[in-house]
């Protein structure tokens, strides 16, 4: 069975030498990260950049910016936060958008506030930031497309995540959905291989 699958994919070129799943999302964080900067930034971006407007980066940093500072307001301020918390939540709000506007508020309210208190939030406290999340996002989003915004949050988490190796949510939910729309044809290629390589959750 294993001979079956094994020899599903083609041989690796001579002298190729297959990266770690760490160093490769590594790249990917890092090549998101530039992106967002450069649309904050307001520098000369390529088409790629385009697909994220800044009214929509800012709208994702509203809405982190909403999470963090519920939590400071009921006694939870950012010293006591585990490492994760943040782009946790982030990574919760893309997740939940994926169902559509009209679902999305009882999604992103359910999300957050799992994410938060299993990173050591007490329930009442998680669900207020979840609220808080939900609030600005509404607020923010009438005017604009979804999709847009939604992309934002996930590129947002995945610039804000210390690692994403670490974190299959931010990885699952933010930079895979991401890859094809804004990141190499390199990167692309060898997040396909660490899919499809059964050793993806090693390294």
């Amino acid at each position: 069975m294993a001979q079956g699958t094994g020899r599903s994919t083609p041989p690796d070129p001579p002298g190729f030498m297959r990266r770690s799943r760490t160093a490769v999302l590594q790249d990917a964080q890092e090549q998101l990260g530039d992106l967002l900067d450069a649309v904050v930034d307001a520098a000369p971006i390529d088409s790629a950049v385009t697909l994220v407007a800044a009214a929509d980066a800012d709208a994702a940093s509203q809405v982190a910016d909403a999470i963090t500072a519920s939590l400071q307001t009921h006694g939870y301020p950012r010293g006591n936060w585990q490492s994760h918390l943040i782009c946790g939540a982030l990574a919760a709000v893309a997740q939940a958008m994926k169902v559509g506007e009209d679902l999305a508020k009882t999604a992103v309210t359910k999300g957050v506030t799992a994410t938060l208190i299993s990173s050591g939030i007490p329930r009442l406290a998680a669900g207020l930031a979840a609220r808080a999340a939900v609030d600005t996002l509404m607020k923010l989003t009438p005017a604009r497309h979804w999709e847009d915004i939604r992309r934002a949050v996930q590129m947002l988490a995945v610039s804000m995540c210390p690692k994403v190796a670490d974190h299959p949510a931010v990885e699952q939910y933010c930079l895979r959905p991401l890859a094809s729309q804004l990141l190499s044809d390199s990167i692309q290629e060898e997040l396909a291989a660490l899919s499809g390589g059964g050793s993806a959750a090693a390294g």
